[in-house]
């Protein structure tokens, strides 16, 4: 008869005579042994968290835990607490799949012990690895029904269904979509799928089941929280305490990654999650490429700018705003010009807030405007032209035909030549394959 994860580790701690734990890759209790005799607090506090804390993590981190293939020893750490103990990694077929712990306050394990370690290690191994090919299927139907559900095919309906009846979601309440999307902050590509993992999880222990369904990929994470109401004080907590944990998960994992947070508006229905998983995406696309909005940015707080963003959305059909800027924006020669038109149209055209902030004498700042008027055939003098200018330019950062030189509020690299929100977002449709 096949033992179960607890048996082997129970038999694995009688064996060596002292408490084991078992963690996952991401620092998560997976299982602990009985424990009779005294232990550290940073043990006694993973048992209670379930996970160990950012402290310890941090910690840890500079012993190359991930990459780590064979038993290392650990020194005290008095600041947190901390006994020496040893680290066992649990591997199957080369893949790191967690790490079995042991104090070791006096250095007593013997070589045999160790020997008996890494065997335990590698049984754990092959069990873990059978149940998450299992749990991998039922994550994979999942994450296609999720998939189904967050596109605008016909199936949505059937999709929503499938997780209500399934006790994924509940069916009396509405749904509030909730964009995460990692922002290089140069122009290399973002991997954080690790770090979006583990922040999700995390979040999980805190809300209860039917409350929250996920779908992470590589830069980016989609959360679908249930919502009783139009004013549910908790889906901005809950919002708060994702993003929270997800940007110590960055900081944890290392990755300098800017985090920007889109939130859609609510919806009475599973099944319409699709229309607030695109206001979502919109916003978070407002956060990364206009200024003042903030890095995290709800639907329904978006104001005017919902029209800018919605403009941007329509892609190669976006409408000309102002055909006289048209042609500036086109040339390279003229962004001082647009970026003082900006910021002067910014401040509501305060001419001296505008000169303080460009570092320009009020003199240069009259003539850039002066000569602006002149080629772009506009009349500043004119609400009705200031209003379209001001579209146009916030319309043209979002689809990626005006770049300021100045970082914007996410300090992040903008993709160049993109033609509208759906083509600017750093990431592909959810209903792509």
């Amino acid at each position: 008869m096949e033992l179960s994860m607890q048996q082997i580790l129970e038999s694995l701690a009688q064996r060596v005579a002292r408490p084991a734990v078992l963690e996952d890759r991401y620092m998560r209790l997976l299982a602990f042994s009985s424990h009779d005799q005294p232990i550290d607090d940073v043990r006694e506090d993973s048992i209670l968290r379930r996970h160990a804390s950012s402290e310890v993590r941090g910690w840890l981190k500079r012993f190359g835990l991930p990459n780590l293939r064979r038993p290392l020893r650990l020194p005290a750490n008095p600041e947190l607490h901390m006994l020496p103990r040893i680290c066992v990694p649990v591997v199957y077929r080369g893949k790191l799949l967690g790490h079995l712990w042991f104090v070791d306050a006096d250095g007593s394990m013997s070589d045999a012990d160790l020997d008996a370690c890494v065997q335990g290690a590698a049984e754990l191994g092959e069990w873990l690895h059978r149940e998450s090919v299992a749990s991998l299927f039922s994550s994979a139907r999942l994450a296609d029904t999720m998939h189904m559900l967050l596109s605008s095919s016909p199936m949505s309906a059937q999709a929503a269904r499938s997780l209500i009846d399934a006790g994924y979601m509940p069916d009396r309440d509405g749904v509030v979509a909730v964009v995460l999307q990692g922002v290089p902050r140069r122009s290399s590509a973002v991997d954080i799928e690790d770090a979006l993992a583990q922040a999700v999880a995390d979040f999980r222990r805190v809300v209860r089941r039917g409350q929250a369904l996920d779908l992470i990929s590589r830069d980016h994470a989609v959360l679908l929280l249930s919502c009783t109401g139009d004013h549910d004080i908790y889906v901005d907590e809950r919002v708060e305490g994702l993003v929270e944990l997800t940007r110590t998960a960055l900081a944890g994992a290392g990755s300098d990654a800017a985090l920007v947070v889109g939130v859609g508006s609510r919806r009475d229905v599973l099944e319409d999650a699709y229309a607030s998983f695109r206001e979502a995406r919109m916003s978070a696309d407002a956060a990364r490429l206009l200024p003042g909005l903030g890095d995290v940015v709800h639907w329904s707080r978006l104001g005017i700018h919902q029209i800018v963003v919605k403009l941007a959305s329509l892609g190669e059909e976006v409408p000309t705003v102002h055909p006289g800027l048209g042609h500036l924006l086109d040339d390279p020669d003229a962004l001082p010009l647009l970026e003082t038109l900006e910021t002067y149209l910014d401040v509501a055209g305060n001419a001296q807030l505008t000169a303080e902030r460009l570092n320009l004498h009020r003199t240069s700042l009259y003539y850039r405007l002066q000569r602006l008027e002149q080629l772009a055939h506009t009349n500043l003098k004119s609400g009705a032209e200031r209003l379209a200018l001001h579209l146009s330019l916030k319309v043209a950062r979002m689809t990626g035909q005006y770049a300021p030189r100045q970082a914007g509020p996410a300090d992040a690299a903008v993709p160049a030549g993109a033609t509208g929100t759906d083509n600017v977002t750093p990431f592909p449709t959810v209903a792509s394959r």
